[in-house]
């Protein structure tokens, strides 16, 4: 039994914004592809149509008319993803800063490993290399000037 493609009917503010997505030389190729499809859609195209057309599957047409038929514009978006959660809370991430920028008590100078080891022994409990690599890289110069100006004090 075949399936039932929604109707779209677009007010004149969201066939512009569609066809401004469309025309666009910057908008990302996703949105101009989901533009497209409900352009097509609202036309009176069939999602097998618009499918072959497009050089896209039956079923991501399918998926994009139900969403703008849904959310309208906002269906158009992406949905949010949980992610997996943080490891480590804003104050951690600061404490962790902090501790890069002091000289080390036992060597010369942090090495990762050596940064890591302390960081496990500090909060307790099993910490990545590359978890500290990330925070370390991800700290603004604003943020280390920050720290390093307090700790000078």
């Amino acid at each position: 039994m075949p399936r039932v493609a929604a109707r779209i009917v677009l007010s004149p503010e969201e066939e512009s914004c569609l066809r401004h997505n469309v025309n666009s030389q910057t908008v990302e190729r996703r949105l101009y592809l989901r533009s497209r499809i409900v352009l097509l859609a609202a036309e009176g195209h069939e999602n097998i149509e618009i499918g072959r057309q497009l050089g896209i599957s039956e079923k991501t047409c399918r998926k994009w008319r139900n969403r703008f038929v849904r959310y309208r514009m906002e269906g158009l978006s992406d949905l949010q993803r949980s992610g997996a959660p943080e490891k480590f809370t804003p104050q951690e991430r600061l404490e962790i800063l902090r501790m890069s920028c002091q000289p080390p008590e036992d060597i010369r100078k942090w090495t990762l490993a050596e940064l890591t080891s302390q960081i496990r022994t500090r909060f307790q409990r099993e910490v990545s290399v590359e978890s500290i690599r990330l925070i370390l890289r991800s700290a603004s110069a604003e943020d280390m000037k920050k720290i390093q100006e307090e700790l000078k004090k």
